[in-house]
Formats: structure tokens, sequence, C-alpha cells
């Protein structure tokens, strides 16, 4: 094969993998509303497989009772934390006159102080404004009130989508044995199997445990502090931080703002963003790498780009279910002839040895 047609079939061949790629993302914008609940089910499936694998083992129960008792379970978790924040919500919003006079409050003092400098502000709260907005944005409200039909009607589908996901486990795994049967490499394909699964199980369960921390430790600073609703934002918070780099702020700045809102002085909320900020320092560095670990070995860019990509496909859940999947392909990727280079592009930057380290310094 000469020199020009090696490069022709090259260049033919990434053509073909970037006109692939074009038709994933393609289908994966299309199919939203079936891809995105399945994604979901079928993490939640790999992630709940051994656990309901050794309870199925132990109690001797029928595979559907158990798949049913677990999917109930998480059915009433969900429904309990849905009811929490109706009514925190609903305590919140009653609260709202109060929360208008403190901000005109507010503004007016606020108004006073910038006008001596030559800066106008209003000095109320136009409630004939907001009322104004409210009737403005109806179709806007309308729209997401009826998202909540929307992802009541996911998470339907997404219970039953793992319901038959873990029922018809063994055919999965019979099919992709079969597969690396033909291929020759059942072994490799095992290994890639339990590798995805530990993948999916210790990202679910370190971001279980992460949140928990998070809603402690929020709740005791805002108790500190004497935030109103301290259960709610410290709860509400944490939920935000599963939205990798775009959650946590989002959620400081409304807090933040309710902080001003409501607490007397300015003292007091910018103490109260000091602790947050030390508290999410504490996290990030010290508290996710503890529970979560090098688990999912990818490096940060990698990560940040896959919640950007992740967000521009399908929103939230995509920022949420890229990370898993990104680390699956990482393994099956560089277990390959053809894309194994590939894999470096998602590896982090190897550990220089201890060892190693301290001879240098011997010889310096």
């Amino acid at each position: 094969m000469t020199e020009t047609q090696q490069t022709e079939q090259s260049l033919l061949k990434n053509t073909a993998r970037l006109v692939a790629a074009t038709l994933i993302v393609l289908v994966m914008v299309v199919g939203k509303s079936f891809l995105v609940p399945l994604a979901w089910a079928l993490m939640i499936a790999m992630a709940s497989y051994p656990m309901l694998d050794r309870m199925e083992q132990k109690s001797h129960i029928s595979r559907p009772l158990v798949i049913t008792i677990f999917l109930l379970g998480l059915l009433v978790v969900l429904a309990g934390i849905g009811y929490f924040f109706y009514v925190e919500l609903s305590s919140i919003f009653k609260d709202l006159p109060t929360l208008t006079n403190t901000i005109s409050d507010r503004l007016n003092g606020l108004s006073q102080q910038l006008a001596k400098a030559g800066v106008a502000i209003p000095d109320h709260v136009d409630k004939s404004f907001l009322s104004g907005w409210v009737a403005k944005h109806g179709d806007t409200i309308s729209n997401a009130l009826s998202s909540v039909g929307l992802n009541i009607w996911n998470i339907i589908l997404i219970m039953f989508y793992t319901f038959f996901l873990l029922y018809y486990r063994d055919l999965i795994f019979e099919f992709l044995t079969r597969r690396g049967e033909k291929q020759n490499n059942k072994e490799m394909m095992e290994k890639r199997l339990d590798q995805s699964l530990d993948i999916t199980r210790n990202y679910i369960k370190g971001l279980m445990v992460i949140t928990l921390v998070s809603a402690v430790m929020n709740y005791v600073i805002f108790l500190l502090f004497g935030l109103k609703f301290a259960l709610f934002f410290g709860i509400f918070l944490a939920i935000l931080n599963l939205i990798p780099y775009i959650g946590n702020p989002v959620g400081l700045v409304v807090i933040m703002l309710f902080a001003f809102v409501t607490m007397d002085g300015y003292t007091k909320p910018l103490l109260l963003f000091i602790a947050l900020f030390f508290i999410n320092f504490l996290q990030d560095n010290v508290v996710r790498p503890w529970i979560m670990g090098d688990k999912m070995q990818v490096n940060a860019f990698a990560v940040f780009v896959t919640v950007i990509v992740g967000s521009m496909i399908w929103g939230v859940s995509g920022m949420i279910l890229f990370i898993p999947l990104v680390g699956i392909i990482k393994i099956f990727i560089e277990t390959s002839k053809s894309f194994s280079d590939y894999a470096l592009l998602f590896a982090d930057l190897p550990k220089k040895p201890k060892k190693a380290a301290k001879g240098k310094k011997a010889e310096e």
C-alpha cells in the first residue's frame, strides 16, 4: 500500500468516526425524552445490582419481589424529599409579604447611602411591578408547573426501566459475554463489566455520602448564624452540589441574597459567606477525595468538559450522568487497540513515587 493510499484510508477512517460521533450526538438530542430516563435507570440498576443480588441470594426471596421492594423504598425516599421541599417552600411563600417589606426597608437605607455618592437606585419594592411581571410571564410559569408533571412521568419511566433492567440482567450479561467470545476477548469483556459496575456504584455511593455530609455541615453553619429555614437551605445547597461546578455557585447566590434580606446588618451575611466558602473548600479538598478517592480516574479538565457537553445535550441530567459515562468509556477505549491512545486525554497525571522524591532530596 502506497503512502497516498494510507493517507486516504486514514482520512476515511477519521471522517467515518466524526460522522458516527455526530450521529450519536444527534440521536442523543432527538431521543432525549426516551434516553434520559433510560440512562438514569441504567445507572441506578448498575449501582444497585450487587446489593440486590446479595439480598436475593441470602433471603431466598424471588427476584421480582426484591426489585419491587427496592424500587418502592426508592419512591418513598423521593416522595419524602418532594414533600419536605413542598412544606418548606410553602412556609417561605407565607413569609413573602414580610420579606417584601424587609427588602423595601433595606433598599430605602441603601438608596439613601448611595444617593450621597450620586448613585440613584429604587428605594422600595414596587408590588405592582411584581404582579405585572407575574402576569407577563404567566406562560413561563405555566410551563414550569407543567414540567413537574413531566418529571413525575420521567420518574415513573425510570422505575419501569430499572425494574426490567434488573430483572433481565442475566440476559444482558449473557449477551455481552457472547459478544466477547465472538471477539476472542471474553475475559477482557468481563473485566470491563466489573470495572464499569464498580465505577457506577462508587460514584453513586460517593454522591450520596457527600450530599449527606454537606447537608449536615451546611445545616450546622446556618444554625450557628441564625439563618431562617436553616434545614431547607442546608439540604437545598447539598442537592445543588450534585451539579458539578455550577450548582454550588447558584446555591450560594440564592442563600446569600436571602441572608442579606433576612439578617440584620451586613456583617453576619459576610461572615456566613466566608464560613460557607471555607466549608466548600474543605468538602472539595478533603471530604470528596477521601470518600470518592481516585475511583473515576478521570482528570479534572475531562470532567469539566463532560459537564459542559452534558448540559448542552441533556441539561441537568447530562451534567450528572455523563461523568460516570466518561469513566466507563475510558475503560473501554484504554483496552482497545485502535483507541487506546485517546485514553491518555482522560487520565490524570501520574504521581511521583515517594522513594524517588526522597532520593532526589538526598542527592541535592
